[in-house]
């Protein structure tokens, strides 16, 4: 069984790593091989072993794994993620779409590659998610929501139908978006906040109702 199965490696590994061990384990086919990390604190993460830095990916890749994933949160490092993700794709690896086995995703919902769906979210019919998201645990994207690419919606976020979000972008735990509303790039929405205007983009907006409270400079660090 196990020549059968298509192998994979895992990008850092920190406290999401364990979500997504846990959803390929239970939902995919595919066989981790191991974790890289530039700095492990530990040897192993639940039994997976770290291999190394990302040095090792090129002789991975050449050894025959071509999938890879990144298991990196999108705070505070959307434009990381988003490097890293260029990096593996130069090399040559396939990204694959993880959606755990408890999500509900609609069969006319369009995800990107390297986009994780966690544990209870909700997709609906019409929505089209971007390359290299992470659509948290409860979380719901109602109908004909557009998200960019390198987005994160975090844990029981609810976007109504209609609502557009721009690249790099990451949406609170516990927010709420109003139906057809705009979120530009590299944007910030805080937990708990309520939209129900247009955010533009490169700005931090929170609150009830959310208002932007400061520009967003997190894009230069990279």
């Amino acid at each position: 069984m196990g020549d059968m199965m298509k192998k994979i490696v895992l990008i850092a590994g920190g406290v999401q790593s364990k979500v997504i061990i846990d959803i390929i384990k239970s939902s995919t086919n595919y066989e981790i091989v191991g974790i890289t990390d530039p700095n492990p604190k530990l040897d192993n993460v639940l039994g997976i072993p770290i291999l190394g830095d990302d040095k090792v990916l090129y002789e991975l890749y050449e050894s025959e794994v071509k999938n890879a994933f990144i298991c990196i949160g999108a705070l505070g490092n959307s434009h990381f993620r988003n490097n890293i993700y260029t990096k593996l794709k130069d090399i040559g690896y396939n990204l694959p779409v993880l959606i755990h086995n408890s999500a509900s995703v609609s069969p006319y919902a369009t995800i990107g590659e390297g986009t994780c769906v966690m544990p209870g979210a909700v997709i609906n019919a019409g929505a089209n998610l971007g390359s290299n998201c992470i659509i948290n645990t409860n979380s719901v994207v109602e109908h004909d929501c557009i998200i960019g690419d390198n987005v994160q919606i975090s844990p029981s976020a609810a976007l109504a139908g209609g609502v557009k979000i721009g690249n790099n972008s990451f949406i609170g735990i516990g927010s709420s978006v109003i139906q057809e509303i705009e979120i530009g790039s590299n944007v910030i929405v805080g937990a708990g906040a309520v939209v129900i205007d247009n955010v533009p983009d490169n700005v931090v907006a929170v609150g009830v109702p959310a208002k932007v409270i400061k520009q967003n400079y997190s894009k230069i660090q990279y």
